[in-house]
């Protein structure tokens, strides 16, 4: 009996929700807009999405319903670094992302880009989501009723909250965050008064997280004048929406404890929850959309299958995964494992995978032996970066390539990718050629032009075609086949040159030595 993976014993936590109930469940992801997307964010949801598959799967005739919520009335806190010109936003510091000019000088503000970022990816991956901005929800009274219900339990979410800060913030501590009117800022301003009755409060602009402007006003909680700090905020998405699932990362364990019982105080019943461990770099230090490290969503599009982006993510959640340029390889071959395994009940990956992005049908791949990691290499040593070459590479290594054509030559395209771009990362000495053996070359192109059978040779009998030259005018052998190495792959070294050439062909190699000349 296979073994139940996790996303099917999520869903049998949502069993008494599915069965007893004649509304939609409400599942929710939540994304933070200060940086770009990146594989953090795409896993919630693309996780998230695999929990709605088993449910579906156990109680097809359930509504559900999936928010996709950005977090886009959050003030600005530091520089994102992995954008351009971040430099000029250090001004709006402070400030709602939805309120910052966009940096990429692309859309209406900071949050609308990313925000269209967020949607784009999820979109080209099929997944079915509702899209909820803060900022819209706040300003278009949304969550007036829930503010409301925060003010009236004001003192018991008060009491609640400060007893988890230090001493020296509880007499400060509010769950409003008002936005001024003078200076646009949300971290600047504290609290001075409240009035439950008309729903109001009072505010001044005077904290010295970033620059304040002394203003000092009374305003109304409703209507996007205001935002309550982000636990209270969560608490007030679950309260509001009538959240029944969501996962969250385990640097969120206590954020969510305190949502959940200020969930309950606004007339909310908090939703199932699965805490999840988080994705590490190559280096083992956690993944940040602030500086950009381990792997970028256009990163995995561009080098990788999307179902290897995906078998990823089946992955136990509880166990820390790095993720990065340097391991890509391996991970891409334990997707091309799971390939090979057989593909016969609903507890299998593929079964996950194929239920939100379908690229290919594979068959009979057990039989075969190309991984990504073997064509990365052929690819790197040999200098190839043709798809096509290195198709052709593959199907001479192994006939069996021909079965899945399109997997493999998909396979081959990401691989050069891939290739290319990481290569290009990697500092090279200029190359020290004696380029007087560049005389010699026409009489080998000659040589090479000239013989018939040139792509029926064993790589041994290319080899010694390659060797005729040096022979003939007593070359240094070495500095020879350095130098055409340096005209073939720009390195001075490589493979052993006939099998080389052989896997080329007559016609590539040809080219690539008259090109040479000019």
């Amino acid at each position: 009996m296979s073994k139940v993976t996790w996303p099917h014993q999520e869903a049998k936590r949502l069993r008494g929700i599915a069965s007893n109930s004649d509304k939609a469940i409400i599942f929710e992801t939540g994304y933070g807009p200060s940086g770009l997307p990146h594989i953090g964010t795409f896993a919630e949801v693309a996780r998230t999405t695999f929990v709605i598959k088993a449910l579906k799967e156990a109680f097809p005739e359930v509504k559900i319903r999936l928010i996709a919520f950005s977090d886009d009335m959050d003030g600005l806190r530091s520089l994102p670094e992995n954008i351009p010109n971040h430099d000029t936003l250090a001004k709006f510091l402070g400030m709602p992302l939805s309120s910052i000019p966009d940096p990429f000088e692309q859309a209406s503000s900071f949050a609308d880009y990313m925000n269209g970022q967020l949607k784009q990816f999820l979109n080209t991956y099929g997944f079915e989501y509702e899209f909820y901005s803060s900022t819209q929800c706040y300003k278009d009274g949304i969550f007036d009723q829930g503010l409301k219900k925060i003010m009236d339990n004001y003192t018991q979410i008060r009491e609640l909250f400060i007893a988890t800060i230090s001493k020296d913030k509880r007499e400060a501590w509010s769950p409003f965050f008002p936005i001024c009117e003078s200076c646009g800022k949300i971290y600047t301003t504290r609290v001075v008064n409240v009035d439950p009755e008309n729903y109001s409060l009072t505010y001044k602009c005077d904290q010295d997280n970033f620059e304040s402007c002394g203003h000092e006003a009374t305003t109304m909680i409703t209507g996007g004048k205001v935002k309550v700090g982000w636990k209270i905020d969560w608490a007030l998405r679950w309260a509001t929406f009538g959240v029944n699932y969501e996962m969250y990362g385990k640097d969120l364990m206590s954020s969510a404890s305190m949502a959940g019982k200020i969930c309950t105080i606004l007339g909310g019943k908090p939703p199932v929850n699965y805490k999840y461990e988080l994705f590490l770099d190559e280096k083992g230090a956690k993944i940040s959309k602030k500086i950009g490290n381990g792997i970028s969503m256009e990163q995995w599009m561009k080098y990788s299958p999307v179902g290897a982006l995906l078998n990823f993510l089946l992955a136990n959640p509880n166990k820390a995964r790095q993720m990065g340029l340097p391991i890509l390889p391996k991970i891409v071959d334990e997707y091309i494992d799971t390939l090979r395994k057989p593909q016969n009940n609903i507890n299998h990956n593929l079964w996950f995978i194929n239920s939100i992005q379908h690229e290919y049908e594979v068959s009979n791949l057990d039989k075969n032996e190309i991984s990504y990691n073997l064509l990365s290499n052929v690819a790197q040593n040999l200098g190839i970066r043709d798809a096509s070459l290195l198709y052709k590479y593959a199907l001479k290594y192994d006939s069996t390539v021909a079965d899945n054509a399109d997997f493999f030559r998909l396979l081959c395209e990401k691989v050069v990718a891939y290739v290319e771009d990481y290569e290009a990362q990697i500092v090279t000495e200029p190359l020290e050629i004696d380029k007087s053996y560049s005389t010699y070359l026409p009489e080998l192109i000659e040589i090479i032009d000239h013989t018939d059978n040139f792509d029926a040779l064993a790589g041994e009998d290319i080899q010694a075609l390659a060797f005729i030259i040096p022979k003939k005018y007593d070359l240094n052998k070495s500095q020879w086949f350095k130098f055409l190495y340096s005209v073939l792959l720009g390195k001075e070294k490589g493979p052993r040159l006939g099998p080389f050439l052989g896997i080329l062909g007559k016609e590539s190699v040809l080219s690539m030595l008259r090109k040479s000349l000019k």
